[in-house]
Formats: C-alpha cells, structure tokens, sequence
C-alpha cells in the first residue's frame, strides 16, 4: 500500500468537498442574478418595441357586432301608451266592422232592388198580355156583332116578326145545319126546354139561352122576354165563345155550363 498516495487522496478530498460547498452556496445567488437581469432585459425589450408589435390582446366579439348590428336595450313602455294603442287597435276593428255592414246592407238593398225590378216588369208584362187579350175578346165581339147584325132580324132591339116555332127560327138563323141545329137543340133543351120564361130560381140566368144579366149586356142585345130575341143574343154569344152550337155543347156536356 502507497501511503503516500492514500495521504494525497485524503488531503485532497476535504478540498474538492469544500469548493463543492462554495459553489452550491453561490448557486442561488448567481440565479438571482441571472434572473434579475433577464428581467431588466426584456423590460428593456418590450419597452422599445412599437405598438404594432406589442403582443394582442384577445377580445370577445359578438355576432351582432360582426353584423354590425347595435344592440339597444328595449326601453320600457308607457302604460298610457300601451292602452291608447290597445283603444286604436279596437276603434280600426270597429271602423272596419262598420264597413262591412255597411257593405253588406248596401247589397241586401241591390239584391232587393233587382227584385223588385223583374217583379215589376213580371206585373207590367202580365197587365200588358191581359190587356191584349181583352182587346183581342173586344175585337172578336165586335166582329160578332157586325156578323149578327147583318143577319136578319138580328143587331136590333125591335121586335121580329117571325112565325112558326123558336126551333124552326134557329134551324134558319143556323142556315139550315142539321148536325149544328142538333146541337143547340140539346143545350137549349138542357138549359130552358126551349121556354123563354125559365127563370134560375138562384141567379139572373133567363130565357131560353139562360143568360146571366152581364151575358145579356156582351151580346149588345137587352134582356128581353121575346123567345126570338133571346134564340137571336144566344147565337151571338155561341158564336163569339164557342164558334157554333156544336162547340157551346161539347163545352156543356164536359163542364155542365156553357
């Protein structure tokens, strides 16, 4: 064994422990340092740097300002406000309620109108056809009476003197038609058995023909008790009604009045 080699060793080893101990006790003051003026450095830094270079902050941006859009707080409303609001939403309802009633009654009054316009012209149009047809029964009587009177012993009041019996009269006021006379000789039978006197005990039907008093007056010859008179006024009659004795019966026989 090399004792003095162990001697140097040991000499040697309280000296490197020693420098150790130094420099770990230096250690965190040289790190203050060092820390120190890295800090005096980037204050240095940052302080001369330009604003455009300075690092940016982050910010919160809503949609709305993205937009462009302001966003205003609602402002609270009046309550007078709100009830006149509510009395001019009421009062437009009403006004057009108004109108609509209005419009309505205006087309009810058209509707009736148009009706009682075509009721009208309904009514003149009728007035118009009875007229016509009074005048037609007007021509036709006085072409009756024209025919009548240019017969013999008829258009008159005045007595006919005439002979043999009322049938043999009208077989010749009938020119002689035995098919015609047949006829009038069964509604006359039917209706007086041919006797000028018959007198309908309910009514003013007279004489052979059995007329009533206005028949009388459309035949254009007075009521008279004159058999020959009255076969003259029932042939007038039968042939403006009717159109011939066989006619007036048909009508008879299917209604039992001529």
């Amino acid at each position: 064994m090399n004792l003095r080699h162990t001697s140097l060793t040991r000499a040697v080893r309280p000296t490197t422990g020693n420098r150790r101990s130094r420099l770990q006790a230096r250690r965190p003051a040289l790190l203050l340092a060092v820390a120190a003026a890295g800090g005096l450095m980037v204050n240095v830094i940052t302080a001369n740097e330009p604003a455009a270079q300075a690092e940016p902050q982050l910010a919160s941006v809503s949609v709305a300002e993205q937009l462009g859009i302001t966003e205003q707080a609602p402002a609270a409303e009046d309550p007078a406000t709100a009830v006149d609001s509510l009395g001019q939403l009421a009062a437009s309802r009403s006004e057009r309620q108004a109108d609509q009633d209005a419009a309505a009654q205006a087309q009810a009054a058209a509707d009736q109108a148009e009706l009682d316009r075509r009721a009208a012209e309904e009514a003149a149009r009728k007035a118009a056809e009875e007229e016509a047809a009074r005048a037609e029964a007007a021509k036709a009587a006085e072409a009756a009476e024209a025919a009548a009177a240019a017969r013999p012993g008829r258009g008159t009041s005045a007595p006919v003197a005439a002979a043999g019996s009322y049938q043999d009269y009208a077989m010749s006021k009938l020119g002689g038609s035995g098919s015609e006379f047949r006829c009038l000789e069964n509604l006359w039978g039917k209706e007086s058995g041919w006797n000028p006197n018959a007198q309908n005990p309910s009514s003013t039907a007279y004489g052979i023909p059995q007329f009533l008093d206005s028949t009388w007056k459309s035949t254009g010859i007075a009521k008279t008790s004159d058999g020959y008179r009255q076969i003259d006024a029932g042939l007038i009659y039968i042939d403006s009604r009717y159109g011939s004795p066989c006619g007036a019966w048909s009508h008879s026989q299917s209604t039992g009045w001529y």
